[in-house]
């Protein structure tokens, strides 16, 4: 650390509008927030780390965001005035009611928080909105949220209701966002056709918004497959991949590309993605759902492409050791299985269990498209 570094000096730096890779900007602020602590200054280290949430996916670190929001929500309930939920006047973005919107998505990753914790995480996130005169629209997306994770397909049909009948308001999700979850949640409960529209209308009118309509897309591309419109579900393929090819938070839809390259034909390109990505299930910043998540769909990859003759291709496993591709499949289960367990346990179901188990051993749909590769 430089001598002539200080907490301002450095906080500076983080809001800098000049571009800089996301582990430098992360970096920086973990330097901001280490001095805060030196000095003893709550205020200026629940500033920092309410930066830090909001960056916190950008910089791969999905473990340490929910570490730090749950400091900064604990916080804010304790001394709602010297803590408020928008701490910095010039960023009005930096935004605790913001940070609650994920709060349940967060706490549902970890198979350690019970159901029961969760909910009084709904309480405080209610309670915290009430305080501040806001809407119901954050609330509802958590509630759904909470719905979906836990199996209650019904409850989450009467949310999505509830929440196209709420008035939008300021933590309303925006166009983008709103349609590309809406689309994720319609094909959890098996409304493709549904869900189709809602991504033909982000595409149509040009919706965007961070990741989107990259991911959305990425998502999409069996369903354009199944509907029969192979051509756009290649150009999205095409459109979609640069943006989410590089981080290891986007690692799901990296899947998503190998799992339609499979299914047009396209084995030798889904070879070389399946080496280059797989690296990525190591990051530490992936939350266990993540985790458990991309581990169930490269076991689907592997026995792909082992079924296509590529079983005996070297390449790292989940450690880094060497292997093969089909060695690496029941690596890859055994190493999920007591995490599916852990979470089944938490949600009172075997679902996880089975789906692990179940992976891979029947084959893809086929689509025959040829992508060049």
């Amino acid at each position: 650390m430089s001598e002539t570094e200080t907490f301002e000096s450095l906080a500076r730096r983080f809001d800098s509008p000049a571009p800089m890779p996301p582990r430098e900007r992360w970096e920086i602020g973990k330097r901001a927030e280490r001095l805060a602590e030196e000095r003893g200054d709550k205020r200026a280290l629940y500033e920092i780390r309410m930066r830090l949430v909001g960056f916190a996916f950008q910089a791969a670190e999905a473990t340490e965001q929910l570490t730090l929001f749950l400091w900064c929500a604990h916080m804010h309930d304790s001394d709602p005035t010297r803590y408020p939920v928008r701490p910095l006047e010039t960023q009005p973005d930096v935004d605790l009611l913001w940070w609650y919107k994920w709060l349940t998505v967060m706490l549902l990753s970890y198979p350690q928080y019970s159901l029961s914790q969760v909910r009084s995480a709904l309480d405080m996130m209610r309670a915290a909105y009430q305080r501040e005169g806001a809407g119901e629209a954050g609330i509802l997306w958590a509630e759904l949220s909470f719905a979906l994770e836990t199996g209650n397909v019904d409850e989450a049909r009467e949310v999505l209701t509830r929440i196209k009948a709420c008035p939008p308001d300021e933590y309303s999700n925006c166009d983008a966002c709103a349609r590309a979850q809406e689309a994720t949640i319609l094909w959890q409960i098996d409304e493709p056709e549904a869900a189709l529209r809602l991504v033909d209308e982000i595409l149509d009118r040009g919706y965007e918004c961070a990741e989107e309509p990259q991911s959305i897309a990425s998502e999409a591309l069996f369903a354009f497959a199944r509907a029969g419109r192979l051509p756009e579900a290649a150009a999205l393929a095409e459109f979609s991949y640069p943006l989410i090819m590089s981080s290891p938070m986007h690692l799901s839809h990296q899947i998503d590309h190998m799992l339609f390259l499979l299914a047009t034909g396209n084995v030798r390109m889904a070879a070389m993605f399946f080496v280059r990505h797989l690296p990525n299930v190591r990051h530490e910043g992936l939350a266990p759902s993540m985790y458990l998540a991309a581990l169930k769909q490269l076991i689907v990859v592997a026995s792909e492409l082992t079924r296509a003759g590529y079983g005996a291709m070297a390449i790292e496993g989940l450690n880094g050791e060497d292997t093969t591709v089909e060695e690496f499949i029941e690596a890859a289960r055994s190493t999920a299985l007591p995490l599916a367990e852990a979470f089944d346990k938490r949600d009172g179901t075997n679902d996880r269990a089975v789906s692990v188990t179940e992976a891979g051993r029947t084959p893809l749909e086929r689509f025959s498209f040829e992508l060049g590769g």
